[in-house]
């Protein structure tokens, strides 16, 4: 039976499974010695367990297809904040010498510098003016006559500036300054001529400057470059307080002994305002990585602080990924010196700017799924179904849930850690960040076997210095949180202050916890509204107040309240309002205008029974929703708005058959890039630059994809857009260990 006529089956027959809870000697007693506290039988994470219940469409016919079986299934494109898509075009530094002539060693003469040049009419230098010969003696070889004297060497063509970028740099600077610059290059390249080893050679002290101030400043960094790219970085440029431009020349000087040829000459150094800014972006391409872990590994390799580099969001670990990050003064040839090194992660696209990124620079991003062995019902038409599941996302959208992967993958969802952080019961937020189970001491990958092991380690005496010191160095370095917790319970003195460790993991992470129990919170009330009413706007729901209302509310921000990775510029701040009687009754707004509250001090709740609906669920936990400000003020969550639903603003589909189920079904942009570097054969230059399969194209395979390409906003989940596309049908690949002989794994 083929593939697209097995019969659809329940992609999710078995009820949440349930945290149990610590395994104990018995109930009531203090834990066995031999039985670590820390021990918890596997959580199976499901959608129902974190909230997830509805569709929009409940009757609507669906599909199954597996999700990530293989890492290169998921392309995520980030989308800057003017909706350019990112994508990775080249892994090399842009370089442009101009016309500018090499040097020629056997064109030295014995005077330290040629004679001045002039510059003719059209601002072109003249040739440099030659000695005249002095008689010399000559020496007789038998058949020929030599003359003991050197060579003259005919002096290079002078520079000329000519077409586009003549045309450019007088739009700017009009043609007297143009000539002038051009005087001066020929004479750095008539000085560079005459340098020889040890011989001190004056930097002409001619300084130009633009005839009037060049106010914009986005034209101010074109000059620059153009200048430095002209000029090949000869000629030197600063902005004055009054926005005018100086020119002079690179410092020149007579190279010093090379130790026979080893040493290499230094190059001219460019300024950053030449070079366009401060901040050097560039996009970053990686494979099954998480941001931070690739952030960490450039500054490993380029010996400097991972928190040197910012980027505007967060990216999926089991994904192909492109992202923009900048970083403060580091030149673009250190990185593009060690592409070759890196394992999984590649930087290009570089560009200097007078700005760095901050979190939430972006617009959203661009998703390529590939869905893998899909399933369709019995007698149903393949494409039909795709058809109208793809007309239904572009037309009604999907349920703006929190996917699962916001709460974790490991033994204790990331939501229960911050519940018990806000009850201020630090001890079991510290026990649940370090919790494992058996599946991962035996079966899972080698770095979460390695984790489990060394909690396993510490939970053996929680309170021995020495044996928190010992799990830590176990502990793999990617477990930022726990080597934190582990490093401050190393500590003289720090024995059972498990507040201490909590506050030591980065502040991003521990956000991270709390962020998650908001959006348990949000997936629950989003849930049970729909149950109750569907998708029918009623009194008391909440929508976004428009820009003249927030002002007159004079909203108050928390100045040390941070949105978690993505969200960092998700609604923040926006004012919500309940709608009236009247206005529903009207037609004024629709059940896309309504947005629901994350549980916060300073959000408006819902004014109907949906109020009551948030102190239901909260009190279950324990907490009060009109109570949330927290001795620990990081705690003490503001809350924020989300849209109830949402519609994708592009959504494509392609149907490809496959036979291995190792084909590659997509092109990554590091595969485009090998492709143009080698011609379009589609062979890589070396072997060290990644993934080097060709997607294969099989019409008489036996297996179906669904190939999803789809752009959200921020902080939307894909996962969620493809749970209403498929019904639920999407089955998930369960984590693997890297396999070297079958990239993208």
């Amino acid at each position: 039976m083929s593939p697209s006529s097995r019969q659809l089956e329940d992609p999710d027959p078995a009820p949440p499974a349930k945290r149990l809870k610590p395994l104990s000697s018995s109930a009531g007693d203090e834990p066995s010695s031999t039985v670590p506290t820390g021990r918890v039988e596997k959580f199976i994470r499901t959608e129902e367990s974190v909230g997830i219940t509805e569709f929009l469409c409940p009757n609507a016919v669906g599909f199954q297809g597996l999700l990530k079986q293989r890492y290169t299934d998921f392309l995520v494109n980030e989308i800057d904040k003017d909706g350019n898509v990112l994508r990775l075009k080249s892994l090399y530094v842009e370089r442009r010498r101009g016309n500018a002539p090499k040097a020629n060693p056997k064109a030295q003469s014995d005077k330290p510098l040629a004679e001045s040049t002039e510059a003719d009419g059209d601002g072109s230098a003249g040739a440099a003016k030659i000695p005249e010969k002095e008689d010399t003696p000559l020496v007789n070889n038998g058949d020929t006559v030599t003359s003991e004297a050197p060579v003259a060497v005919e002096t290079p063509k002078p520079f000329e500036l000519e077409g586009a970028d003549r045309a450019l740099l007088i739009s700017w600077l009009g043609s007297d300054i143009v000539s002038g610059l051009v005087k001066l290059y020929n004479d750095i390249l008539a000085i560079e001529r005459e340098i020889r080893p040890n011989y001190k050679i004056v930097t002409p002290e001619t300084k130009l400057k633009s005839p009037k101030p060049i106010d914009d400043k986005d034209a101010r960094s074109q000059l620059h470059r153009a200048i430095r790219n002209v000029f090949s970085g000869k000629i030197q440029t600063a902005t004055t307080d009054e926005y005018e431009i100086e020119f002079w020349a690179s410092k020149i000087s007579g190279a010093k002994p090379n130790n026979h040829g080893k040493k290499k000459e230094r190059l001219p150094v460019e300024s950053w305002d030449s070079l366009g800014g401060e901040f050097l972006h560039f996009n970053l391409y990686k494979e099954n990585k998480d941001t931070m872990e690739c952030l960490n590994l450039l500054g490993k390799f380029l010996r400097t602080n991972p928190k040197s580099f910012s980027f505007a969001g967060t990216k999926d670990r089991r994904a192909v990924t492109v992202q923009r990050v900048s970083v403060h003064k580091l030149k673009a040839d250190k990185i593009e010196a060690i592409n070759k090194k890196l394992k999984g992660l590649k930087a290009g696209d570089f560009e200097y700017k007078n700005y760095g990124l901050d979190l939430g620079d972006l617009k959203g991003n661009e998703f390529t799924i590939s869905l893998r062995d899909c399933v369709f019902p019995e007698g149903s038409d393949v494409t039909k179904v795709i058809e109208e599941r793809v007309s239904a996302l572009r037309e009604k959208g999907y349920i703006n849930y929190y996917g699962l992967q916001r709460f974790g993958t490991f033994s204790i969802s990331t939501h229960e850690i911050g519940k018990s952080m806000l009850l201020g019961d630090w001890k079991t937020a510290v026990h649940q960040a370090m919790a494992y189970d058996d599946q991962s001491l035996e079966t899972a990958p080698p770095d979460e076997r390695q984790r489990a092991a060394a909690c396993k380690l510490w939970f053996e005496d929680t309170t021995s210095v020495s044996k928190a010191a010992e799990a830590q160095k176990l502990m793999p370095g990617k477990f930022v949180s726990e080597n934190a917790i582990l490093s401050w319970l190393s500590k003289p003195n720090t024995v059972n202050d498990y507040l201490g460790a909590l506050q030591k993991i980065p502040r991003n992470l521990r956000l991270m916890f709390v962020h998650a129990y908001q959006s348990y919170v949000w997936n629950a009330i989003v849930s049970e509204r729909l149950k109750r009413y569907g998708t029918t706007i009623r009194a008391g729901d909440l929508v976004v107040i428009s820009a003249e209302e927030a002002a007159a509310s004079n909203p108050v921000a928390d100045p040390n309240e941070e949105e978690f990775g993505q969200e960092a510029n998700e609604e923040r701040f926006v004012r919500a309002r309940p709608v009236t009687e009247e206005e529903v009754a009207a037609g004024k707004f629709t059940i896309y205008d309504v947005v629901i509250p994350s549980p916060g001090w300073d959000v408006t709740y819902p004014q109907n029974d949906l109020r009551d609906l948030y102190a239901e669920i909260m009190g279950k936990d324990g907490l009060d929703p009109f109570n949330m400000v927290r001795n620990q003020k990081e705690l003490s969550m503001a809350g924020h708005y989300r849209r109830l639903l949402y519609k994708p603003e592009r959504v494509e589909w392609e149907i490809k058959r496959y036979e291995d189920p190792n084909d590659q079904l997509v092109e990554t942009d590091l595969m485009y890039v090998q492709r143009q570097r080698s011609g379009g054969k589609g062979k890589p230059l070396s072997t060290d630059e990644g993934l080097v399969q060709e997607v294969v194209d099989k019409p008489t395979g036996s297996r179906t994809a669904v190939i999803i390409k789809l752009t959200l906003g921020t902080s939307q989940y894909a996962t969620m857009a493809l749970r209403e596309l498929t019904k639920g049908g999407i089955l998930s690949q369960p984590a693997q260990a890297p396999k070297k002989d079958q990239p993208g794994y």
